[in-house]
């Protein structure tokens, strides 16, 4: 469940679980484990985790025993101790264990006894971290360069649940990549918790910007993208990265939140608006065909009409494309928790401003299509079905095509655009 850097988690514990002789049950086969990877970044994330163990503890019956339910990730960390006392669960590892996952099922005694491993800060070293071979159904590899958050942004309880910043080594990602690419794959994504405070950490400290650095000229052949990103770790140096158009893909999610400055400092975001636009501004200056996605939260404590208001303008005038829209979630122990109740934004009306800048994030992306019709593009293939093809440009738009006979998931293929469905928010070409 949750973010990218969870999706990798599940596929290293997947193969890694081979060599302590635990297989993936076939589509036709019968389980003996359920491992249930969670995600607590939001209290619908939350519900969606309990919904699921209820779920699979309900599909237990006489012919369909799983043996044992193991809780791991950010959820099992936040509440190991509910989950603990939860029939049918019988492990539950914070995200501190999740690497040791095997070793405490292993030790786990025959006799069903709940075991509770919670420790966020007591981690293997990062660069004995395993290697990856594949992603199962999956057109693009992501390569987790870095976990945790020293952020303390006033409405998020992840750098709680997953501990400091911490980076892999610059040998663990170029060996990770070259197994990708070794592998087939043709796109590779860098991602992380805080994906910008990439060698902080490190003695001596680097940056993300050496990284790419370090990676691009491994990358031939290979599309090469980052993940979300702080627009507080927008800067120069990574900008750079970003003027050869044989580096990274021209497309940058960034984890904004809102256009408004104070709600931003409420937030704890460390930046401003005007700031923001600047370093955009430069950024399509050095790759003017760049495409933004952002997140963005509505309904934050204290946002006025006016505060809503300054954040469709911000996807106005810094033309983003692509808005993951979160309404604010209440999470115990932060600060923003703790604003009164006065100060609230009534749920009736985040949800109509969450509907308002999801229809804005629709208009902005037909009229960023527009600028792509008649283009030529390179687009990564990601299904196949029934003689047509959906993938991916550079850019991240949407395209749907009539599949070459040749054509497979995770291949590079050129592409005319042609138009686009506003229907369906996609090109066509």
């Amino acid at each position: 469940m949750g973010c990218r850097v969870n999706q990798v988690e599940t596929e290293r514990l997947s193969q890694t679980g081979a060599a302590h002789g635990f297989l993936p049950t076939p589509p036709d086969g019968t389980p003996d484990i359920i491992i249930i990877n969670t995600c607590s970044v939001t209290e619908e994330s939350d519900r969606q985790v309990r919904k699921l163990i209820r779920r699979v503890l309900r599909d237990r019956t006489p012919d369909n025993p799983p043996l044992q339910l193991i809780i791991t990730g950010c959820y099992a960390q936040g509440n190991a101790a509910q989950l603990e006392q939860m029939p049918g669960v019988t492990l539950v590892v914070g995200t501190g264990e999740k690497e040791r996952l095997w070793d405490h099922l292993i030790q786990l005694p025959t006799t069903r006894q709940v075991r509770c491993v919670e420790a966020v800060t007591d981690r293997p070293p990062r660069d004995a971290v395993a290697l990856v071979d594949t992603f199962a159904d999956r057109s693009r590899a992501f390569l987790q360069v870095q976990d945790g958050c020293d952020s303390r942004c006033t409405f998020c309880t992840i750098p709680a649940l997953r501990g400091p910043s911490r980076s892999l080594s610059e040998e663990y990602v170029q060996a990770q990549a070259a197994q990708y690419r070794a592998s087939g794959y043709r796109e590779i994504v860098l991602t992380g918790i805080n994906l910008g405070a990439y060698g902080r950490d490190r003695t001596p400290p680097g940056t993300l910007a050496q990284l790419v650095a370090q990676l691009v000229p491994r990358m031939e052949g290979t599309r090469l993208r980052l993940s979300s990103l702080d627009p507080i770790d927008l800067d120069e140096t990574l900008i750079q990265q970003f003027a050869d158009p044989t580096t990274l893909c021209p497309y940058l999610h960034l984890s904004m939140q809102s256009g408004d400055d104070r709600i931003l400092k409420r937030m704890g975001r460390g930046y401003g608006r005007q700031w923001v636009l600047a370093q955009l501004k430069q950024l399509r200056r050095l790759r003017p065909e760049m495409v933004l996605g952002a997140d963005l939260i509505v309904g934050f404590p204290t946002e006025t009409t006016q505060a809503f208001q300054k954040t469709m303008e911000l996807v106005e005038e810094a033309e983003i494309t692509f808005l993951h829209v979160f309404r604010y979630s209440d999470r115990p122990g932060t600060p923003a928790s703790a604003i009164p109740g006065r100060f609230r934004v009534a749920p009736r009306e985040a949800k109509r401003r969450s509907e308002q800048l999801r229809q804005q994030g629709a208009i902005r992306l037909a009229k960023t299509a527009q600028h792509w019709l008649g283009r030529t593009e390179t687009v990564l293939v990601e299904t196949l079905e029934n003689g047509m093809a959906r993938g991916k440009t550079a850019g991240f738009l949407p395209v749907r095509l009539s599949a070459p006979p040749e054509s497979q998931p995770g291949q590079l293929i050129t592409v005319q655009i042609t138009g686009f469905d506003p229907a369906e928010q996609t090109l066509y070409g």
